[in-house]
């Protein structure tokens, strides 16, 4: 064998291992290639485009890649196999949906480069395709969580204030609608100087919150106060935060929360307000004002389980009042002209005895006075001066009316047995003085 011969024959045999090697290389390639034709049909395609697309190779080679492009990406891809055929330059790459064999759609970056004959005639495109389904699966939730967070914050603004801060409080990363809505202030204010919201806090309450912030914070916190609008308007806020921290476990910022719980505020002061009033209604008598019926037994339970937990080192006295002829009050000048009498002796009775006694309507004329660490003579001299004085009530045409009462009283004593006791024991002694007036 001849040189020249040799020679052609190694020739032949080192392109046959190039061949060998790209059609190697091209199968086994990760990413999907294909050889397509300038007027868009396929001419090859490996394994990795194959499965991508979820057809087999021969049933790819009898489709077009306008056939399995959708059709949002259809006109610019055509646009770039137009603009290289023309020469403008010699590859593209565009990110685009492809229709995968099943009709989902499938995300592809895209990568085409011509290949010219040898009088430089396009000959065929060079296409590889690398699937990028997954990560923009992921970017597109990452998207739309994004998009959630921002609408709910958006939403929140009408009582809430969000923003997110450096962890010393000099930059402000982010802030929401809620701080001017609930402020009434510009977000430009925080975003020049983070720490201003502070001057706008009631000044009982400025002084907490400035210690707070005075230290260096690590952990979630939680706490309530007071701000002034510039139109004079006090509003409650509910602060909470977070602290986020990088994979080193520093805190790189703070998200803060400022909720507007104003009205929560005057809801909850409005209905404590209302429990209060019904508090005292329950205990208090309707036309009077002093203490009812219920308020009365009540206290003299109390005071009766006193009584006998000390024994006899002191004792309390009993007094039951009632007033005399009073239902020909009534019945002469009038329910009103009744209630008068009532209101009368009432503040007749308020005006004479202590702080510490009780003073209660037990019902319709009838009232129950207990007074304290006394003993029954004591009692009789502190209320023979409710009587000092007339008790004088007008009528509806003007006439005085004298009211007078009649009072029965019962000392606290160790034979008696329970509360029921010692007012029958009282009001026995009432009809006792009632009677002597009769007679």
């Amino acid at each position: 064998m001849d040189v020249y011969s040799r020679f052609r024959m190694e020739e032949s045999m080192a392109s046959e291992t190039t061949a060998n090697v790209f059609e190697s290389t091209f199968e086994q390639c990760g990413v999907g290639l294909a050889h397509v034709r300038p007027e868009g049909g396929f001419i090859r395609v490996n394994a990795a485009l194959s499965s991508f697309l979820g057809y087999s190779k021969e049933e790819l080679v009898k489709l077009d890649f306008q056939d399995i492009t959708h059709p949002d990406y259809l006109d610019k891809d055509l646009q770039h196999v137009a603009e290289l055929l023309d020469g403008f330059y010699n590859s593209y790459r565009m990110e685009k949906l492809y229709i995968h064999k099943s009709g989902k759609m499938v995300w592809g970056n895209l990568t085409v480069t011509l290949v010219r004959n040898d009088d430089d005639k396009p000959a065929y495109f060079i296409s590889v395709v690398e699937d990028i389904d997954e990560k923009k699966r992921i970017e597109q939730d990452y998207f739309e969580s994004q998009e959630t967070l921002r609408s709910i914050i958006s939403s929140l603004s009408d009582r809430m204030a969000v923003s997110v801060v450096s962890p010393d409080l000099t930059s402000l990363i982010y802030i929401n609608e809620g701080y001017q809505r609930i402020w009434g202030r510009s977000a430009k204010e925080l975003y020049d100087n983070p720490r201003s919201f502070i001057g706008h806090i009631h000044v009982a309450d400025r002084p907490r919150v400035m210690d707070f912030y005075r230290h260096t914070i690590t952990s979630p916190w939680s706490f309530e106060y007071r701000i002034m609008r510039d139109d004079g308007e006090l509003r409650y806020i509910r602060e909470r935060g977070e602290v986020i921290r990088n994979p080193a476990g520093e805190v790189i910022s703070l998200v803060i929360t400022a909720d507007d719980i104003t009205h929560d505020k005057q809801m909850h002061e409005a209905l404590k307000s209302a429990n209060d009033r019904l508090n005292v209604l329950s205990r208090t008598d309707g036309l009077t004002g002093i203490n009812n019926r219920r308020e009365c037994l009540y206290a003299l339970d109390a005071e009766f389980k006193r009584l006998q937990r000390i024994g006899e080192r002191t004792t309390s006295t009993l007094a039951f009042l009632d007033l005399d002829k009073f239902k020909q009050v009534n019945d002469q000048y009038g329910h009103q002209t009744g209630d008068k009498a009532l209101l009368v002796i009432t503040e007749r009775i308020k005006s004479t005895m202590r702080a510490n006694d009780l003073v209660g309507r037990y019902g319709g004329d009838e009232f129950l006075l207990l007074l304290k660490d006394t003993r029954d003579y004591e009692a009789q001299h502190l209320l023979d001066r409710i009587f000092t004085e007339p008790l004088i009530v007008k009528g509806e045409c003007g006439e005085e009316i004298l009211i007078q009462c009649s009072i029965g009283m019962s000392e606290w004593h160790l034979e008696l047995e329970n509360v029921q006791q010692w007012i029958d024991e009282a009001d026995r002694q009432m009809y006792h003085v009632k009677g002597n007036k009769a007679s």
